[in-house]
């Protein structure tokens, strides 16, 4: 048991020493890290995703509320911002980790980010997002069918 413990332990340490040094960000916050983001549209997206954290439950059995996106949040950053095609190198680089500045995102900008994503990626309808996805314009409860995206322009 103790050598499969101190492989798994080598195998971190060997593979993966960057990712050790990646900030933990607390929950009853909405620092996500933003500060240490320098191209200034992935600063200005990550400081509105920040901004539009609501304050939630976090588990389904769990007491344990914090900050976290939502589906309204991520339409005002969408609408706010005019996140468009354009947007989509910085929004992936949101939700990546950077080897080069030992940076991790919080979970909570790559869950927006991703979010982001796959709005811009089904804008036309073409994108891979399943027929029951709230991010596929034939959906009935597609984003935007309940108000959340063709109310803003």
């Amino acid at each position: 048991m103790t050598q499969s413990i101190g492989a798994a332990a080598l195998l971190f340490a060997l593979l993966l020493p960057d990712v050790a040094y990646a900030k933990n960000y607390s929950l009853y916050a909405r620092d996500i890290g933003c500060a240490e983001i320098t191209p200034a549209r992935q600063r200005q997206i990550c400081e509105a995703i920040a901004a539009s954290l609501t304050w939630q439950w976090m588990g389904h059995a769990i007491i344990a509320p914090g900050y976290k996106p939502s589906f309204e949040g991520t339409r005002k950053v969408y609408c706010e911002l005019k996140i468009g095609k354009d947007d989509l190198e910085a929004l992936q680089r949101l939700k990546q980790y950077d080897p080069q500045r030992k940076w991790l995102p919080d979970w909570r900008l790559e869950s927006a980010a991703d979010m982001l994503l796959r709005i811009v990626a089904n804008l036309d309808g073409k994108g891979d997002e399943p027929e029951n996805s709230i991010f596929n314009p034939k959906n009935s409860e597609y984003i935007s069918e309940k108000g959340l995206l063709r109310r803003h322009p």
